[in-house]
Parts: C-alpha cells; sequence; structure tokens
C-alpha cells in the first residue's frame, strides 16, 4: 500500500467507525429490494456495494446524473424508511440531501428535487419554516418544476393554509399551465368552498 494511500485510510477510518456510524449494522447503509423498487430509475446504477444481497441482482449499468447522486439515492432510501416508522431515518434524509446541496455545482440537474425532497423530509421532522423555504428553493431553482407547486400546495393544506396552497397552486398553473396534477388540485380546492 502506498504511503498516501495509506494515510488517506489512516485519516477516513474514524468516519467509518462504528461510534461514528451509531453502533448501525453493516448493511444499514445498503438498499433493500423493496425500497429499491420505490427509487428512480437512475438509482440502480449506484455500485454494487449500495445494495443488499436481496437487491443485489436489480443493478443496472446506468450513468448516474450529476455528481454525488448516490447522496440523493440514500436520501430518498431514508425518506421511505421513515415513512415506514422509523422517524430518524427523516433527519438523516435531510444530511444526505445537504450533502448533495454543499458539494455539487450550480449545473447539477438534480438540484431542484433535491430541494424538493429535503423539504418533505424537513417537513417530517417538524421544520415547517425550513420546509417552506426548501420548497420555494426548489421552485425558484424551476419554475416549471410541477410536482414542487403541488407538493408545497399539499403541506400548506396539512397545516391548514388553504390560501397559500391555493395561491401556490395558481402561481404554478402560471408556469406549467398543462398540469393536470395543479388543475386537479385547484378544482378540488374550489369545489371544497
Amino acid at each position: 500500500m502506498s504511503k498516501k494511500l495509506a494515510l488517506l485510510f489512516t485519516l477516513l477510518s474514524p468516519l467509518f467507525s462504528p461510534t461514528a456510524l451509531g453502533d448501525r449494522p453493516p448493511d444499514f447503509y445498503q438498499i433493500s429490494e423493496s425500497e429499491a423498487r420505490q427509487l428512480p430509475p437512475f438509482c440502480l446504477g449506484l455500485s454494487i456495494g449500495n445494495f443488499k444481497e436481496d437487491a443485489k441482482y436489480l443493478k443496472q449499468a446506468i450513468n448516474m446524473p450529476g455528481q454525488h447522486t448516490q447522496h440523493f439515492c440514500h436520501g430518498m432510501k431514508s425518506l421511505i424508511r421513515g415513512d415506514r416508522g422509523d422517524k430518524s431515518q427523516y433527519q438523516t434524509a435531510v444530511g444526505e440531501f445537504e450533502y448533495v446541496q454543499e458539494h455539487s455545482t450550480s449545473q447539477h440537474e438534480l438540484l431542484d428535487s433535491v430541494s424538493l425532497y429535503k423539504a418533505e423530509a424537513l417537513g417530517k421532522t417538524g421544520r415547517t419554516a425550513l420546509a417552506i423555504a426548501e420548497y420555494n428553493k426548489a421552485i425558484q431553482l424551476n419554475n416549471k418544476y410541477h410536482q414542487a407547486y403541488a407538493k408545497l400546495a399539499d403541506y400548506y393544506l396539512t397545516l391548514n393554509m388553504k390560501q397559500d396552497a391555493m395561491d401556490t397552486i395558481k402561481m404554478g398553473l402560471r408556469f406549467s399551465p398543462e398540469s393536470k396534477d395543479l388543475e386537479n388540485r385547484l378544482h378540488k380546492l374550489t369545489a371544497d368552498k
């Protein structure tokens, strides 16, 4: 082993010690078959070490979009685990999405999605103001991102902020007038009046 490689290993090994990982099982970061089936298709392009034994057959030769996309995929996996009951996974998801934001260039093609799903995770941890700000960041990054308007409107509805939800949908329809999803939400909200 070269001296540089040995030094790098020495410097990085504390990051992967049992205490650094919170005494997590060795496959904690690996994706199961059921999780892999719920992730965006490009996540199947992760290296084989990212998959549990039951999911390794799903791995495909797919190019990953942008930098640090493996962290996006692990953030999505953590959202799935949070929704299945392990609420601590929402904070793990926030950390994974923040990693992508902090380490990627502004040209990363998934940054709007990173903000969208980070907002979702923040909302599920009860950090309302940060979640709303992050939803708006996703919209700012891509003003035609109709899913961001829809998810922000849905979040407003969970907070009983119906007028904000309606305003968000109307704004989304200005930028994405072809969105049936936003049209349906607006129709439902106006019918509920």
